[in-house]
C-alpha cells in the first residue's frame, strides 16, 4: 500500500470524510440559526441556540469516541495528522489565554501575555512535543520518570503535573461557565452543572482521543466565530483595526481608548520576565502537550507545532481585532451623544453591568439622564470619553450588537469562547487523571494492573476534579486568570528544572529531587512575600525564579557530588541521537 507522511491514503480519506461530516453538521446548525435571525426570530432565542448547540455537539463528539483501548485512551492511537493536532493545540492555547482577553486590566500589558504563550508554544513545537513523540511517552511526567526513576522524584513529578493540570481544569471550567452565563443569562449553578456534564462526556469515555478531536472542532468554531464579524465589517467597507496587517491608525486609537478606560496596562521592563515565566510554564504544562502525544511520529509533531503557531497567531489576531473594533464602535455610538439617546444595546449592556454611563448602571434613558445630572453634566450636553466605562468582557462579545450585525454573530462568538474553555478543561482533567491512573498506578505501583482498573482509576479522578470544578464555578469563587497564572508557575518551577537536567548525564535522582524542591520552594517563597493577591506578573515572576533557581541548584549539585553513569550516558545519547526508545514498553499500548 502506498504511504504518505500521515499514513495510508485510505486511512486519511476515511478520516477526512468523518471530519467533513462534522464540519457539515456544525455549519448546517449555525446556518439555520442565522436563518432564524434573518426571518425575525427573537434575539434572545437566536443568541441562545448556538452556544447550547456547541456544548451538546462537542459533548456528543467526545462520547461517540469512547474506547477501552489504552493506546486510544492515552494517545488517540497515535493517529492524529499534524494539521489537526496543531488545530487542537490552538484550542488549548486560546483556552489558556481567554481569561486574559476577557479581563485585560492589570500591571502587565496584553502583549507580554501573548508573547509568553507564543514563546511557550514555540518551545513545545521545537523541542518538547517532538521529544515526547520520539520517546513514545504518554506524558512529560512519564519521560522524566524514565530518566529519574526512584520513587521520591517521581512522586514529586506526579504531584506537580496533577496539581497544575487540576488548576488549569478549574480555569477552563470557569471560562466556559463565565461565557455561558455572560452571553446567555443562564443561572450560574445550572451553567456549572451543564458544562461539567459536557466535560465528563468529552474526556471520560474517549480520553485523549475524545479530547483531541473535540478540540479540533472547538478551534474551528472559535476561528469562524471571530472571523465572520470581521468579514462582515470588511464587506461594509470597514477596515480591520490591527497593526501591520490592518489599519494601524485605528489600532492606536482603540488602544488609547482601552488605556483611558483602564483596561490594559501600559507595559514596563517587567513584561519581559512575565513573558519568560509564562513561556516556561506553557512549555511544561501537561494539557498543552496532549495533542502532540497523539501524532504519528516526531516529524509529525514538529509539523503540528508549526500549524499550532500559525493558527494561534491567526486566532490571537482575530480576537485583538474584535476587541479593537468593539472599542471604536462603543466610542462612536456613545461619546458625543446625549445620555437619553444611546442605542438600546448599550442600555441593555449597562443594565447587566458591562457598561457604565456617568459611573452608574443604567437600563433606560431616564436613568442615564439622572446619573449624568448627578455628575454635573448639564441637561442636553453630550457624553464625554470619561463619562463612559466598560468591562473588557463586553468588548469581546458586544461587537455584533454595537455594529448591528445580528444576534447570530453574538452566538457564534459566545460559542467560540465556550468551546475553547470546555476543551481546555477536558484536556486538563484528563492530564490530571492520567497522572494518577497511569503515571502513579501503572508506572509507579503495578505495571501488571489490568487495563480496566487503570482506566477506572483515571475516570474516577475525572469525576472528582469535575465535582470540585462545578462547586467553584457555581460559586464564582476564583478568578480564572489567577488559576492559569498559578498553574503555569507550579509547572515551570516543578518540571522545567527536571526537563533541563534530563540532558545532563551527570544528573542523578538526588539532583532531580534537589532541583524540584528548590524550584517549588523558591516559587512559593516569592509568592509569600508578594503583598496582596498576586497578579499575572507576580505569578509569572514566581514561576521564572523557581524554574531558574531549581535548574541552577540541580546543575550545581550534579557538579559537586554526582558522576556520569553508563545508564545516564546511554539515556541521553539515545534521546538526542538515537531512536529515543528509552521507556519500558506499556503492555496496554
Amino acid at each position: 500500500m502506498r504511504q504518505t507522511g500521515e499514513g495510508s491514503f485510505e486511512e486519511r480519506a476515511r478520516l477526512d470524510a468523518r471530519i467533513a461530516f462534522v464540519v457539515a453538521t456544525f455549519g448546517s446548525a449555525y446556518g439555520l440559526v442565522a436563518l432564524l435571525d434573518r426571518v425575525g426570530a427573537p434575539e434572545r432565542l437566536v443568541a441562545l441556540l448556538s452556544p447550547y448547540f456547541t456544548v451538546v455537539a462537542l459533548a456528543g463528539l467526545g462520547f461517540l469516541l469512547h474506547s477501552m483501548r489504552v493506546s486510544f485512551y492515552y494517545a488517540a492511537s497515535r493517529a492524529a495528522p499534524a494539521s489537526y493536532a496543531g488545530l487542537a493545540t490552538t484550542a488549548m492555547m486560546m483556552g489558556l489565554a481567554a481569561p486574559f482577553a476577557a479581563r485585560l486590566a492589570g500591571q502587565s500589558s496584553p502583549s507580554a501575555v501573548v508573547a509568553g504563550f507564543l514563546l511557550g508554544l514555540a518551545a513545545i513545537a521545537a523541542l518538547v512535543g517532538p521529544l515526547l513523540r520520539k520517546t513514545g511517552a504518554f506524558s512529560l511526567t512519564e519521560l522524566l520518570a524514565a530518566r529519574f526513576c526512584t520513587v521520591e522524584p517521581r512522586l514529586g513529578m506526579i504531584a506537580v503535573a496533577a496539581l497544575s493540570s487540576a488548576i488549569v481544569a478549574l480555569a477552563g471550567y470557569q471560562t466556559a461557565v463565565d461565557a455561558l452565563v455572560g452571553f446567555t443569562g443562564s443561572g450560574r449553578p445550572f451553567a456549572a452543572f451543564f458544562i461539567g456534564v459536557a466535560i465528563l462526556l468529552i474526556a471520560g469515555p474517549g480520553g485523549v482521543g475524545g479530547v483531541v478531536w473535540s478540540a479540533c472542532a472547538a478551534a474551528g468554531v472559535m476561528l469562524v466565530g471571530f472571523a465572520l464579524p470581521q468579514a462582515a465589517l470588511v464587506a461594509q467597507d470597514g477596515a480591520v483595526a490591527l497593526p501591520v496587517v490592518g489599519d494601524e491608525a485605528l489600532w492606536r486609537e482603540a488602544t488609547a481608548l482601552m488605556q483611558n478606560w483602564g483596561l490594559v496596562g501600559r507595559g514596563s521592563a517587567a513584561d519581559y520576565l512575565t513573558a519568560l515565566g509564562l513561556a516556561l510554564g506553557v512549555a511544561t504544562l501537561a494539557p498543552a502537550l496532549t495533542p502532540f502525544v497523539a501524532t504519528r511520529d516526531a516529524p509529525a509533531a514538529r509539523r503540528a507545532g508549526v500549524a499550532a503557531l500559525f493558527w494561534t497567531l491567526v486566532a490571537a489576531a482575530l480576537v485583538a481585532a474584535t476587541i479593537a473594533a468593539s472599542a471604536l464602535a462603543l466610542s462612536r455610538v456613545a461619546v458625543g451623544q446625549t445620555p437619553e439617546h444611546l442605542p438600546d444595546a448599550l442600555y441593555q449592556a449597562s443594565g447587566r453591568g458591562f457598561v457604565q454611563i456617568c459611573g452608574a448602571r443604567v437600563d433606560r434613558p431616564a436613568a442615564a439622564r439622572t446619573a449624568c445630572l448627578a455628575r454635573n453634566l448639564p441637561p442636553g450636553a453630550p457624553l464625554r470619553a470619561q463619562d463612559v466605562s466598560v468591562r473588557a468582557e463586553y468588548l469581546i462579545g458586544g461587537l455584533p450588537q454595537l455594529e448591528k450585525l445580528g444576534a447570530a454573530f453574538t452566538g457564534l462568538i459566545a460559542s467560540g469562547l465556550i468551546a475553547v474553555g470546555l476543551v481546555l478543561a477536558a484536556a486538563s482533567l484528563h492530564a490530571c487523571a492520567a497522572a494518577v491512573g497511569h503515571d502513579a498506578l501503572y508506572r509507579l505501583r503495578a505495571e501488571s494492573a489490568l487495563t480496566s482498573r487503570r482506566l477506572a482509576i483515571t475516570r474516577l479522578a475525572l469525576v472528582g476534579v469535575t465535582a470540585l470544578g462545578s462547586a467553584t464555578s457555581a460559586a464564582n469563587a476564583i478568578d480564572a486568570r489567577t488559576l492559569v497564572g498559578l498553574a503555569l508557575a507550579i509547572s515551570a518551577s516543578g518540571l522545567f528544572p527536571l526537563l533541563g537536567l534530563v540532558f545532563l548525564p551527570r544528573a542523578q535522582e538526588k539532583d532531580a529531587m534537589t532541583a524540584q524542591l528548590i524550584g517549588v520552594a523558591t516559587m512559593a517563597g516569592t509568592l509569600f512575600v508578594e503583598p496582596g493577591p498576586p497578579g499575572v506578573g507576580a505569578l509569572a515572576w514566581a514561576g521564572f525564579s523557581g524554574a531558574l533557581a531549581g535548574l541552577l541548584a540541580g546543575v550545581l549539585t550534579a557538579r559537586l557530588w554526582s558522576h556520569e553513569t553508563p545508564e545516564s550516558v546511554a539515556f541521553v545519547r539515545r534521546l538526542l541521537r538515537g531512536d529515543g526508545k528509552v521507556l519500558r514498553e506499556d503492555k496496554g499500548a
